[in-house]
């Protein structure tokens, strides 16, 4: 595995222990083998599924029983690997006008978010901004791809949605994080909790116990 390939298998496995945050703590449920199939939506087909197998890539049945597989039981690699042909996939669908709904671009936002390339994190950014244009819950969303669009560029996030750590999950921080660049009230408009809470769920990270959200709850 080359180097650059290395390091972005990394960026994924911190960004899944991350977004576990995104959800309540919950036991994996062993007995589901296979994801969860949406009987009725609005999103494309093709994106749909796209957006299923990522998630259930990370182990979650998106559209059923929630986390159903431990992050140590998943294959990175092959992983990193999806990744990249999902994002080719959901490119041409862009490129063909094939995406139209909030959950379109809610769903093709989920899916570019999972990359430590730049471009690919700021298009993220797009869609769910576009996503929230149409109607779609996506706040939290938007200030989370911000906030992982300017760590993927050295700059420091500014909302407070990003947790990583260097040394194997023992030492977890939200640095570079600019906490006077927006205030609590702005933060709550994107359903960002404030700083005060988000250093309670720092130091549930150092702790080891289960991660809560920096997305208010209920906040649309």
């Amino acid at each position: 595995m080359t180097r650059m390939r290395f390091n972005l298998l990394i960026c994924y496995i911190v960004w899944a222990l991350t977004y576990g945050a995104v959800l309540p703590a919950q036991a994996p449920n062993k007995e589901v083998s296979s994801p969860t199939i949406p009987k009725n939506t609005s999103a494309n087909p093709e994106l749909l599924r796209l957006v299923i197998a990522d998630q259930w890539d990370r182990g979650n049945d998106m559209f059923g029983k929630g986390q159903v597989r431990a992050s140590s039981d998943l294959d990175w690699k092959a992983t990193t690997k999806h990744d990249v042909e999902r994002h080719e996939a959901v490119r041409s669908l862009l490129a063909d006008g094939k995406l139209k709904t909030k959950e379109d671009f809610s769903y093709a936002s989920i899916i570019f978010q999972h990359s430590s390339d730049p471009a690919d994190l700021m298009l993220a950014h797009v869609l769910s901004s576009t996503a929230y244009g149409m109607g779609g819950a996506d706040r939290w969303m938007m200030a989370a791809t911000m906030d992982r669009y300017l760590q993927s560029i050295k700059q420091p996030q500014i909302f407070g949605t990003q947790f990583r750590t260097n040394d194997g999950g023992h030492t977890w921080t939200m640095e570079p994080y600019n906490r006077n660049t927006v205030t609590d009230a702005e933060r709550a408009l994107w359903c960002v909790i404030p700083l005060e809470q988000q250093e309670k769920v720092l130091q549930q990270y150092q702790k080891g116990n289960p991660r809560s959200s920096t997305e208010i709850e209920g906040c649309k």
